[in-house]
Protein backbone atom coordinates (compact mmCIF):
# COMPACT_ATOMS: atom_id res chain seq x y z
CA UNK A 1 0.00 0.00 0.00
CA UNK A 2 2.91 2.18 1.05
CA UNK A 3 4.22 1.89 -2.47
CA UNK A 4 1.12 2.56 -4.53
CA UNK A 5 0.52 5.93 -2.21
CA UNK A 6 4.08 6.59 -3.42
CA UNK A 7 3.32 5.79 -6.86
CA UNK A 8 0.04 7.91 -6.85
CA UNK A 9 1.82 10.79 -4.97
CA UNK A 10 5.00 10.77 -7.72
CA UNK A 11 1.47 11.27 -10.60
CA UNK A 12 0.12 13.86 -8.64
CA UNK A 13 3.20 15.71 -8.41
CA UNK A 14 4.34 15.10 -12.15
CA UNK A 15 0.60 16.47 -13.11
CA UNK A 16 1.11 19.44 -11.13
CA UNK A 17 4.87 20.35 -12.44
CA UNK A 18 3.08 19.97 -16.39
CA UNK A 19 0.14 22.32 -14.83
CA UNK A 20 2.24 25.04 -13.00
CA UNK A 21 4.95 24.98 -16.59
CA UNK A 22 2.26 25.57 -18.65
CA UNK A 23 0.20 28.11 -16.48
CA UNK A 24 3.96 29.88 -16.89
CA UNK A 25 3.28 32.84 -18.88
CA UNK A 26 5.55 32.73 -22.47
CA UNK A 27 6.24 36.38 -22.06
CA UNK A 28 4.99 39.35 -22.10
CA UNK A 29 3.73 42.78 -24.00
CA UNK A 30 6.66 45.24 -24.20
CA UNK A 31 5.56 47.71 -26.54
CA UNK A 32 1.77 48.12 -29.06
CA UNK A 33 1.10 50.55 -31.39
CA UNK A 34 -2.50 50.34 -32.36
CA UNK A 35 -5.26 47.47 -30.83
CA UNK A 36 -3.98 44.17 -31.10
CA UNK A 37 -5.76 40.83 -29.45
CA UNK A 38 -4.85 37.56 -27.57
CA UNK A 39 -7.68 34.77 -28.24
CA UNK A 40 -7.46 32.10 -25.24
CA UNK A 41 -10.15 29.49 -24.67
CA UNK A 42 -12.21 30.80 -27.55
CA UNK A 43 -12.32 34.02 -26.14
CA UNK A 44 -10.42 36.99 -27.52
CA UNK A 45 -9.46 40.31 -25.31
CA UNK A 46 -7.43 43.11 -26.01
CA UNK A 47 -4.17 43.36 -25.48
CA UNK A 48 -2.57 45.73 -22.83
CA UNK A 49 1.83 46.55 -22.05
CA UNK A 50 2.35 44.22 -19.91
CA UNK A 51 0.20 41.56 -20.35
CA UNK A 52 1.42 37.82 -20.46
CA UNK A 53 1.07 35.48 -23.06
CA UNK A 54 0.95 31.71 -22.73
CA UNK A 55 0.98 28.92 -24.73
CA UNK A 56 -2.06 27.87 -26.86
CA UNK A 57 -2.39 31.95 -27.54
CA UNK A 58 -3.39 33.51 -30.46
CA UNK A 59 -1.92 36.75 -31.16
CA UNK A 60 -3.42 39.13 -33.79
CA UNK A 61 -2.22 42.21 -35.02
CA UNK A 62 -4.68 43.87 -37.43
CA UNK A 63 -3.79 46.32 -40.20
CA UNK A 64 -2.27 49.45 -39.34
CA UNK A 65 -1.25 47.83 -35.44
CA UNK A 66 2.58 46.74 -34.50
CA UNK A 67 3.59 44.44 -31.20
CA UNK A 68 6.57 43.80 -29.61
CA UNK A 69 6.37 40.86 -26.81
CA UNK A 70 9.51 39.90 -24.36
CA UNK A 71 9.12 36.11 -24.16
CA UNK A 72 10.74 34.39 -20.82
CA UNK A 73 14.26 33.62 -21.95
CA UNK A 74 14.52 37.37 -23.10
CA UNK A 75 14.01 36.77 -26.88
CA UNK A 76 12.01 40.02 -28.37
CA UNK A 77 9.29 39.27 -31.26
CA UNK A 78 8.19 41.86 -33.05
CA UNK A 79 4.61 41.68 -35.13
CA UNK A 80 4.01 43.74 -38.07
CA UNK A 81 0.66 44.84 -39.22
CA UNK A 82 -1.56 42.14 -40.44
CA UNK A 83 -0.08 39.39 -38.68
CA UNK A 84 -1.21 36.55 -36.60
CA UNK A 85 0.61 34.03 -35.07
CA UNK A 86 0.19 31.12 -32.37
CA UNK A 87 3.00 30.20 -29.13
CA UNK A 88 2.75 26.58 -30.34
CA UNK A 89 5.14 26.12 -27.21
CA UNK A 90 7.81 27.48 -25.04
CA UNK A 91 9.54 25.84 -22.64
CA UNK A 92 12.45 26.73 -20.31
CA UNK A 93 13.99 23.99 -18.27
CA UNK A 94 16.92 23.27 -16.00
CA UNK A 95 19.97 25.00 -16.99
CA UNK A 96 18.62 27.36 -19.59
CA UNK A 97 17.93 24.74 -22.01
CA UNK A 98 14.96 25.92 -24.64
CA UNK A 99 12.27 24.31 -26.41
CA UNK A 100 10.39 27.11 -28.32
CA UNK A 101 7.84 27.02 -31.65
CA UNK A 102 5.92 30.23 -33.11
CA UNK A 103 2.99 29.10 -35.84
CA UNK A 104 2.94 32.58 -37.98
CA UNK A 105 -0.26 31.84 -40.24
CA UNK A 106 0.71 35.35 -41.72
CA UNK A 107 2.28 38.44 -41.25
CA UNK A 108 6.05 39.30 -40.55
CA UNK A 109 7.91 39.00 -37.71
CA UNK A 110 11.19 40.04 -36.34
CA UNK A 111 12.86 37.23 -34.11
CA UNK A 112 15.74 38.53 -31.75
CA UNK A 113 16.18 35.49 -30.52
CA UNK A 114 18.03 35.32 -26.68
CA UNK A 115 21.42 32.71 -26.53
CA UNK A 116 20.73 30.04 -24.27
CA UNK A 117 22.11 27.06 -22.75
CA UNK A 118 22.38 24.09 -24.84
CA UNK A 119 19.63 21.79 -26.11
CA UNK A 120 18.48 24.66 -27.49
CA UNK A 121 15.26 25.18 -30.00
CA UNK A 122 13.84 28.24 -31.59
CA UNK A 123 11.45 27.74 -34.92
CA UNK A 124 8.82 29.68 -36.32
CA UNK A 125 6.45 27.41 -38.70
CA UNK A 126 4.51 28.76 -41.81
CA UNK A 127 2.25 26.84 -43.93
CA UNK A 128 5.37 26.55 -46.20
CA UNK A 129 8.24 26.55 -44.42
CA UNK A 130 9.87 25.78 -41.05
CA UNK A 131 12.80 27.90 -39.69
CA UNK A 132 15.11 27.56 -37.22
CA UNK A 133 17.69 29.45 -35.63
CA UNK A 134 19.70 29.33 -31.93
CA UNK A 135 20.93 32.75 -31.47
CA UNK A 136 20.38 35.72 -34.62
CA UNK A 137 18.07 38.31 -35.20
CA UNK A 138 16.52 37.61 -38.24
CA UNK A 139 12.73 38.15 -40.05
CA UNK A 140 10.23 35.74 -41.24
CA UNK A 141 7.19 36.79 -43.43
CA UNK A 142 4.18 34.27 -43.93
CA UNK A 143 3.10 35.37 -47.81
CA UNK A 144 0.19 33.43 -49.64
CA UNK A 145 1.66 30.45 -51.04
CA UNK A 146 5.27 31.45 -49.68
CA UNK A 147 7.97 32.15 -47.14
CA UNK A 148 10.58 34.50 -47.19
CA UNK A 149 13.68 34.75 -44.41
CA UNK A 150 15.58 37.87 -43.88
CA UNK A 151 19.09 37.26 -41.59
CA UNK A 152 20.60 40.77 -39.95
CA UNK A 153 23.06 38.41 -37.44
CA UNK A 154 23.80 34.56 -37.02
CA UNK A 155 22.27 31.77 -39.45
CA UNK A 156 19.04 30.52 -39.71
CA UNK A 157 17.72 27.52 -41.60
CA UNK A 158 14.91 27.44 -43.24
CA UNK A 159 13.19 23.90 -44.50
CA UNK A 160 10.22 23.29 -47.02
CA UNK A 161 7.51 22.07 -45.19
CA UNK A 162 6.59 19.79 -48.57
CA UNK A 163 10.23 18.41 -49.39
CA UNK A 164 11.89 18.91 -46.23
CA UNK A 165 15.15 20.37 -47.94
CA UNK A 166 16.21 23.15 -46.88
CA UNK A 167 19.24 26.12 -46.97
CA UNK A 168 21.62 27.98 -44.38
CA UNK A 169 20.93 31.46 -44.64
CA UNK A 170 23.91 33.62 -43.18
CA UNK A 171 24.01 37.09 -41.77
CA UNK A 172 22.66 39.83 -44.62
CA UNK A 173 21.31 37.10 -46.63
CA UNK A 174 17.70 36.15 -47.74
CA UNK A 175 16.32 33.52 -49.08
CA UNK A 176 12.13 32.01 -49.34
CA UNK A 177 10.56 29.07 -50.24
CA UNK A 178 6.88 28.35 -52.04
CA UNK A 179 4.51 26.00 -51.22
CA UNK A 180 5.59 22.56 -52.86
CA UNK A 181 9.22 23.49 -53.48
CA UNK A 182 12.79 23.30 -52.19
CA UNK A 183 13.88 26.59 -50.90
CA UNK A 184 15.38 28.72 -53.35
CA UNK A 185 19.15 29.68 -53.10
CA UNK A 186 20.18 32.12 -50.47
CA UNK A 187 21.46 35.46 -51.94
CA UNK A 188 22.50 38.91 -50.75
CA UNK A 189 19.62 41.14 -49.35
CA UNK A 190 19.90 44.97 -50.13
CA UNK A 191 19.58 47.58 -47.66
CA UNK A 192 16.67 48.64 -49.04
CA UNK A 193 15.33 45.06 -47.81
CA UNK A 194 16.08 45.49 -44.35
CA UNK A 195 14.93 49.02 -44.32
CA UNK A 196 11.90 47.83 -45.35
CA UNK A 197 11.16 45.22 -42.77
CA UNK A 198 12.97 46.59 -39.55
CA UNK A 199 10.28 49.78 -40.82
CA UNK A 200 7.74 47.18 -40.49
CA UNK A 201 8.03 45.85 -37.47
CA UNK A 202 9.55 48.52 -35.42
CA UNK A 203 7.27 49.84 -32.26
CA UNK A 204 8.61 53.10 -30.90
Amino acid sequence: MRRVGAIALGLIFALLSCWAAAAAPAGEVLAMGGQCLRTAGGQSTPLKIGDPVSVGDTIDVPPGAKLKLRMADGSILAAGSGSRLVIAAYALGGDSKRDAKIDLASGLIRAVVASVGEPQKFEVDTATGVAAVRSTDWFIEARPGSTQVGVLDGVVTLESAATQHSVRIPARWGARVEAGRDPVPPRVWASSEFDDVIQRTDVP
